[in-house]
C-alpha cells in the first residue's frame, strides 16, 4: 500500500510541554511517588510511556475525586493535567502538606484567565464531561455550560454582554453554528473563538485534502476531543472513501484493508509520533 502523511503529525506544544514538565518533576523527586491527577493527555500510549518513567496516572473519570485528593500524603507528589482542574482541589492538597504542580497547556491557561478576569456572565461551549470543560465550569458560579449539540437555556444569562469563550480542541465549524444561534438571542454578546490554532490548522487541512487516496487513517485516542473531532470531520467529508479511526498498530486488526492502494495518514495533537510511524508502516506492508 502507499502510504502518504498528511503533515503536521504528532504532539503540539501544550503537549510536548506537559509531558516534558511531568518528566522533569520526576527527576527532581526520584525517591518519592508521582502521580497524575487524571489523564496528562487524552492518549493511552502517553499513559504508558509515563509509567516507563515511574510516573503514575490516576484516572480520575473512575473515582471520587475529593475523597482520592484526601488520602495522598506528605511524600506523595501531585501533577495536574493540561486541561486545567478544580482550584478546590489545590487548596485539599495544599491543607494537607501535599506538593503539587499544574501542567496546564498554555493556550488552556489563556481561556482560565479571560473567564477569571470577566465580571459578565460566561457562555462555555464545550462537550459535557470532557475534563476542559468540566475544569471551566468551575471557576465561577457564572459560567453557563452550552452542551454541544444541546439547546441552551438563554433565560440563566442575566449579562447585557456576556462573554461566549469554549473548549479549545471543539470543531471550528460546529462552533461557528452556534456563535449564530447565539447572536440570535444575545446581539451584544462579546464571542471569542479560543479553538487552538494547531487544532484549527489539522481540522483546515483534513478538509482541504489534494491528495488522491482511497483511504483515510485518523491516528489517535478515541477519548481525545480533537483527534475525535478530525475524523468526524473526515467521515461526514470524505463520504465516498474510506476513513477509519485507530489508536495505534492494534486497533488496524478490527479492518481488512487488503483491497485499498492509497493510504492517507492524520494524527491528532495528543498522538505520539511513534504510534503514527508504526501504524505507517503497517499499512505499507499491506
Amino acid at each position: 500500500m502507499n502510504v502518504t502523511t498528511l503533515k503536521p503529525v504528532g504532539f503540539c506544544y501544550g503537549v510536548i510541554s506537559a509531558i516534558d514538565y511531568a518528566k522533569k518533576i520526576k527527576k527532581e523527586h526520584q525517591d518519592k511517588n508521582v502521580y497524575i491527577f487524571g489523564l496528562l493527555v487524552h492518549n493511552n500510549d502517553v499513559t504508558k510511556y509515563l509509567e516507563s518513567f515511574d510516573i503514575h496516572t490516576i484516572d480520575t473519570s473512575k473515582i471520587n475525586e475529593i475523597e482520592r485528593l484526601n488520602k495522598f500524603n506528605k511524600d506523595d507528589i501531585v501533577i495536574f493535567t493540561a486541561h486545567g482542574h478544580n482550584f478546590l482541589y489545590e487548596k485539599i492538597l495544599k491543607d494537607n502538606g501535599v506538593t503539587y504542580y499544574d501542567a496546564i497547556c498554555p493556550r488552556v491557561k489563556q481561556n482560565v484567565d479571560i473567564i477569571l478576569n470577566t465580571n459578565e456572565d460566561v457562555i462555555y461551549i464545550g462537550k459535557k464531561g470532557h475534563a476542559e470543560t468540566e475544569a471551566a465550569l468551575t471557576f465561577k458560579d457564572n459560567v453557563h455550560l452550552y452542551n454541544l449539540n444541546d439547546k441552551f437555556d438563554y433565560s440563566k444569562i442575566k449579562s447585557k454582554k456576556p462573554l461566549v469563550i469554549n473548549q479549545t480542541t471543539l470543531s471550528f465549524l460546529e462552533i461557528s453554528h452556534i456563535h449564530e444561534d447565539i447572536k440570535n438571542h444575545l446581539e451584544n454578546a462579546n464571542i471569542l473563538d479560543e479553538i487552538c490554532h494547531t487544532t484549527k490548522n489539522r481540522q483546515e487541512k483534513i478538509l482541504n485534502i489534494k491528495q488522491d487516496f482511497d483511504l483515510l487513517v485518523i491516528v489517535g485516542s478515541k477519548v481525545s476531543s480533537n483527534s475525535t473531532k478530525l475524523y468526524e470531520l473526515a467521515k461526514n467529508k470524505y463520504q465516498n472513501k474510506e476513513v477509519i479511526f485507530v489508536e495505534n498498530t492494534l486497533d488496524l486488526k478490527n479492518y481488512d484493508l487488503t483491497s485499498f492502494k492509497n493510504a492517507l495518514v492524520a494524527s491528532g495533537t495528543s498522538t505520539p509520533l511513534t504510534s503514527i510511524e508504526e501504524v505507517i508502516e503497517k499499512l505499507r506492508e499491506i
